[in-house]
Order: structure tokens, then C-alpha cells, then sequence
């Protein structure tokens, strides 16, 4: 074949000099751009379909009876046959691959030997930790070589690597020679893509019985170094794993003084709130029961068990009737929420779970709730939890985004956790959101039109939360339950009677209801505020603070002001006066400089200057006036221009909203 530069199964990627794999896949089929791989001076092609078709392709072209297994033959040969080099383990099952794998490197790096690992939440070389991707266990088959590669080069004698039944049947692990294949347990799991327990479990010991040796897990364990029957199982296997290896069992067992459990797995967030918190990436039935039966155990007779948890869309449909039923037998409390809920409507997956938790006697609002925001269901949680009790966030463990309808969103529960625990009840924040949104030509309330497949809201919610923002209410109106029903969760909802009555009249009524203890209230609209970013809500916090104004807001310029109410400064610098657009002079309308609607106020003196707007020529109350009072009076007021316009971006008429998408595409894009 020659010298080549590089294997790749993806015609866009394929440059001069390149061998092109053309793979069939579920959606796309590769044979279709071997064109293109061509034009891109692909040197080899390799696919599955007759080679007559390519005839005039002339050795460019080779039929191949599988083009995944080949793509991983290339692969190792590319990186000079690496999994050859080491001792490679394969784990596999339904449940415990992760702790398994990382049990097994921690017993071989502490007797001495040079490990290479990679599991569902990392892979490992010597001291580098690598990202493996978003909800991948096993890698590509090239990046697996890669890896394999540069433990080699590492001077690494094993590799362990974790095997996900969709990585075995996909080929992702070909051309890897396995030394042991660790099979934990299997239970019925990824049937909407194996179709049946009999296929799934047919896959799974196909990779175990091409390994040269195989370890099997116990059912029952003797071993208690770990909390959990179901990691003392884990233990057991890794054991026998290097016990196979030719090492003393009883010295790998004494490695697990210094072993901690990996990120996600039974990982404990330390707080000062009297409660215990636990994340977990139980997000089968089998495993949920076996977390939920040892954190059962360990709150016994000290408070409540309260279960944060969903079911992922496009997956397995039968197990969430059985996790909500699991749930509400052993939990005292379960918030059901989102995991991925991909094309799906989330509500949709909560009701099958609701019907689990029903078919047990679990009753609504007293036994479980349903909160469709998963950052809304953990401040839900905490915010619930008393002393003694036990909270337990299952499904997402170590993973690092959310998928919704296509799109990737970051996501960490770890996170959201932490930025709640570290959360103010200083801040009150009021989110207007009971507009109908006229110009969307649409009867959903405005601001539950979707961005990235996300209601544009809870973008707002979760940069508020980000930003340390405990006590949050939401203003509600047209069509009050369809928000309502999308939101709810921690937030406080106010219902304001006369939708027309503007943006004054709305924060007065849902600050009727904010805290009583805060001392800042922030006053922020649903409709604009998807992409401020959380540092930029916490700076205008601190702003207000440190200056120690009694009102503070936002504005920035804008090359095309239309339809934006205009800062009016005077020829010292200081504001004047802000103007609504359609009240605004000519002059005025040319001026750039624009309020973006996000204030900030201190609570008493927004309480004693509320009731102070007069309504407007046309019939409404304007917020905005606060500041026309504020100056008249002569308090201290402070403005805060967005550095970066793009943080703001109104969103009244569906052609902007295509615009908040396109730029939503690219801020996902660029996180990844």
C-alpha cells in the first residue's frame, strides 16, 4: 500500500496521501463520498461494496468483506501494532465497567507496574488525563489505537480499557488484541439498540470469548473494602483479573487502602448544610436498585432518602416504568428530571416514570414531583433536603454535557451542585416572562420557544444559578401552565393579571413573593438573556455592590438599535434619561447606546419607588422609568456596558429567533 499519512473513515477529514475507509452507518453510508475522498487525494480506498462499481478506481478501490474490521486492522498497523506490545484487559457489563477498570490500574500501578488506561470518563498516560469525548465508553477504533500508541511509547507494560457493548458490535476495539476480558454482569440494558436481552448478551460474551483468558464476576462477594455489595463485586473481579496476571492477590487487595472511587461513582459533595450529597452514574434499573439499596442502608433511621433522577431518550422505553418503581419503593422522596432526553419530549419520559412510581402506591407531590430542568430538580433537592438527610443524584455521574435534540449542552451535576452550596441568599432575582410574543406569529408563550432545542428560559435559570442565584421567581401570564410546566422546580412562580400592564407592573408582582432576607434584587427578562454568561451576571452583582448604588443596569451598543429603547446621556457622561423607541425623537433614535433591560436594585429602595411609575401615554407601566426617578432624586446609580454585545440578544420574531440559534450552534460549538 505504501506510505501513508494517516487512516481516516470520514471523507471530510481525508487529506493528501490518506487511506479512506467507507463505513455504513445507521444514517449515512461512506461508499457515498468516495468521490469526495478522491478529490481530496485519498491514496487507498477501502469499501464493501463490488469492486466492479469502482472498476475504474483500478487498485485505488479493495472490496473487503467488513470495512469496520479493516478500519481497525489499518488502524493497528498505522500505529505499529501497539495492543501487541502490552498486556491489553477488556472490561465489559451492564454495570460497574468503570470502577472495574479503574480498579484493576490501580492495582497494577501500585505494584509497580506501568499502566495505561481508558475508561468512560477519561483515558490515562502516565500522569496526562485525555478526554475521551461526550458519552462515548469506548473510543473509535483509531483513536484506540492511537491511545494504545502512546502507552507504548509511555513504556506502559498494561492497558486496561473499558468495552461498551455498542463498541463491540460496532468494531471499535478490531485489530486490539485483548489478553483478559472482565465480564462484570449482564442484565438487560441498550435494547433499542440490540433489540433483545438475547442479542445484547450474544454481543457481550462474543468479546469476552475472543479474549486469551476471561475473568467473570461472582454473584455474592466476601470482600468489604468499598461501600456497596455491587463494588465489592467489582473488587472481586479485579482481583482474579491480576491474580491472572501472576500477582499476589492478597498484596492487590491491600492496594485498595489508598483507592478511591473515580469521578461519578458513589462520589461524595462535601457542604455545611447537615446533609449528605452523593452523585452517582446509576442509570439502569439494576443499578439504581443496588445505589439506592446501600444509601437506604447507610440513612437508615438518620432522615430521608430523596433520589434525583431521569431516563434517557432514545434509549430503552421499558426501563422507565421500572426506575420509577424502583425508586418509590426505596427512596423516601424522588424528583423525577432530565438525562439526555435527545428528540424527545422530556415530559413524555417522566410520565412513563410517574406511572412506575403510581403502580407501587407512590402518590404525586407527596412520594415524587416531576421537574423537567435538571438544574431546577438539583436546586429543587437542596433546596428540600433537611439535616440527616441523604440526597442522591443519579444518571449523569462524570459526564459533561446534556444532549438535546441534536445539540450537546455542557452540563456537570457536580457543578450545578457546587454553584447552589455556594450559591448567596443575598440576591433576588425576578425573571419577566409573561409575554405572549405577538410577533412570533406562534400561540406558545414566547419565552418557551426553543434555542438548541432548549426552552430559551431556561437558559436564563441556569446562568442564574450559575451565577450563585438561590432565591429566583419567575413572572408569569399567556398561557401561564405551558411555562409553568417547563420551569417549575425551585422557582417561585407570579401570575400577573393584566399581561398588557408592562414591565414595571409585572416586577412589582413578582416581587410580592421574592425573599425576605435578601438585600439586592436582580430584575432580568426571559426573552433576551440566553447568552449572558454567568461571570457577566455575577460582575454586575459585584458592581452594585461595591459602589453601593441603589440602582444599577446594563445597556451596550448596538450598530442597529431598531426597536430598543436609547440611553440618553448628558454632555458630562451621565444618564439622563432612557426613552422608549416609539417615544423617542429622531435625534434620539440615532443614538447607539441601548438599554438591554437588565437592572439590578437595592430592595428597599426599589419597594419604596415601585409604586412611584406613573403609566405610560400608552396605557403601561415601564420599568425603565426607576431610572428617570432615581435621577430626578438624586440617588446613586451605576451602568454596566456589556463589553461584548453578543451577550445580549433580543428575541421578538421568528427570523431572530433563527439568528439565537445560529449563534447558540456556534457558542456550543466552540465549548466543545
Amino acid at each position: 500500500m505504501g506510505k501513508i499519512i494517516g487512516i481516516t473513515d470520514d471523507s471530510r477529514k481525508v487529506k493528501p496521501g490518506m487511506v479512506f475507509v467507507a463505513i455504513k452507518g445507521l444514517t449515512t453510508d461512506g461508499h457515498d463520498h468516495i468521490e469526495e475522498a478522491l478529490k481530496k487525494g485519498a491514496t487507498q480506498i477501502f469499501g464493501e461494496n463490488p469492486s466492479t462499481r469502482f472498476a475504474r478506481l483500478s487498485t485505488r478501490y479493495v472490496q473487503v468483506p467488513d470495512s469496520r474490521e479493516k478500519l481497525g486492522e489499518l488502524a493497528s498497523e498505522f500505529y505499529g501494532n501497539p495492543s501487541k506490545k502490552l498486556k491489553v484487559i477488556g472490561v465489559t457489563g451492564t454495570k460497574g465497567k468503570t470502577t472495574t477498570v479503574h480498579l484493576i490500574y490501580h492495582m497494577l500501578t501500585c505494584l509497580g507496574k506501568k499502566v495505561g488506561m481508558i475508561s468512560s470518563n477519561m483515558a490515562k498516560i502516565e500522569d496526562r488525563e485525555l478526554d475521551t469525548g461526550f458519552h462515548v465508553t469506548s473510543p473509535d477504533v483509531i483513536s484506540l489505537h492511537k491511545y494504545l500508541k502512546e502507552m507504548v511509547g509511555a513504556w506502559c507494560e498494561y492497558a486496561v480499557i473499558e468495552v461498551s457493548s455498542h463498541g463491540i458490535d460496532q468494531k471499535r476495539i478490531a485489530g486490539v488484541d485483548f489478553e483478559i476480558g472482565v465480564l462484570t454482569n449482564i442484565a438487560p440494558e441498550h435494547l433499542d439498540y440490540h433489540k433483545t436481552f438475547r442479542e445484547y448478551r450474544r454481543v457481550k460474551m462474543s468479546f469476552i470469548n475472543s479474549a486469551k483468558s476471561k475473568v467473570i464476576a461472582p454473584i455474592e462477594t466476601t470482600t468489604n473494602t468499598l461501600p456497596g455489595k455491587f463494588n465489592n463485586l467489582n473488587v472481586d473481579a479485579a482481583i482474579e483479573t491480576v491474580t491472572k496476571l501472576g500477582f499476589d492477590g492478597k498484596k492487590a487487595l491491600e492496594t485498595l487502602e489508598s483507592f478511591e472511587l473515580p469521578k461519578g461513582r458513589l462520589e461524595e459533595i462535601k457542604n455545611d448544610l447537615d446533609f449528605r450529597i452523593v452523585i452517582d452514574f446509576a442509570h439502569t434499573p439494576d443499578s439504581l436498585e443496588a445505589v439506592l439499596t446501600y444509601l437506604r442502608s447507610v440513612c437508615k433511621n438518620k432522615g430521608r432518602l430523596i433520589s434525583v433522577f431521569g431516563c434517557a431518550g432514545e434509549r430503552d422505553t421499558k426501563k422507565r416504568f421500572k426506575m420509577g418503581k424502583i425508586s418509590a419503593k426505596l427512596a423516601d422522596f424522588s424528583i423525577f428530571t432530565a438525562e439526555d432526553s435527545r428528540s424527545e419530549d422530556v415530559n413524555d419520559i417522566l410520565l412513563k416514570m410517574v406511572r412506575g412510581a403510581k403502580s407501587v402506591g407512590a402518590i404525586d407531590r407527596k412520594n415524587f414531583v416531576r421537574i423537567p430542568l435538571r438544574g431546577e430538580a438539583i436546586a429543587y433537592a437542596l433546596s428540600f433536603a433537611k439535616k440527616g438527610d441523604m440526597v442522591g443524584f443519579f444518571g449523569k455521574g462524570h459526564e459533561t454535557s446534556m444532549a438535546y435534540k441534536g445539540f450537546e449542552h455542557s452540563w456537570s451535576d457536580r457543578v450545578e451542585i457546587e454553584n447552589y452550596l455556594n450559591g448567596t441568599n443575598d440576591v433576588s432575582a425576578v425573571i419577566l416572562a409573561a409575554g405572549k410574543g405577538t410577533r412570533m406569529r406562534s400561540q406558545y408563550p414566547k419565552v418557551i420557544h426553543e434555542i438548541c432545542g432548549r426552552p430559551m428560559v431556561s437558559y436564563t435559570l441556569e446562568n442564574l444559578r450559575k451565577a450563585g442565584v438561590r432565591d429566583i421567581t419567575v413572572v408569569v401570564s399567556f398561557r401561564k401552565n405551558l411555562v409553568i410546566n417547563r420551569i417549575k422546580g425551585a422557582v417561585k412562580i407570579a401570575y400577573q393579571k393584566n399581561p398588557k400592564g408592562g414591565t414595571a407592573d409585572a416586577a412589582k408582582t413578582g416581587f410580592k413573593i421574592v425573599s425576605e432576607v435578601s438585600k439586592t434584587l436582580l430584575i432580568i427578562n426571559g426573552d433576551d438573556s440566553a447568552f449572558y454568561t454567568p461571570e457577566t451576571i455575577k460582575k454586575i452583582l459585584e458592581i452594585h455592590t461595591e459602589r453601593k448604588r441603589k440602582l444599577t443596569f446594563v445597556s451596550l451598543m448596538k450598530e442597529n438599535p431598531t426597536g430598543l429603547g436609547r440611553v440618553i446621556r448628558r454632555p458630562d457622561g451621565l444618564i439622563a434619561k432612557i426613552v422608549e423607541e416609539k417615544d423617542a425623537t429622531d435625534e434620539e433614535r440615532k443614538i447607539n447606546e441601548v438599554n438591554d433591560g437588565l437592572y439590578v436594585f437595592d430592595k428597599k429602595w426599589f419597594s419604596h419607588n415601585i409604586e412611584k411609575v406613573n403609566k405610560s401615554a400608552h396605557g403601561e407601566y415601564y420599568l425603565v422609568d426607576l431610572i428617570k426617578l432615581a435621577i430626578d432624586q438624586g440617588d446613586r446609580m451605576a451602568t454596566y456596558t456589556l463589553p461584548n454585545d453578543d451577550e445580549w440578544q433580543g428575541i421578538n420574531t421568528p427570523e431572530q429567533l433563527a439568528e439565537a440559534n445560529r449563534k447558540m450552534i456556534a457558542k456550543l460549538n466552540n465549548n466543545q
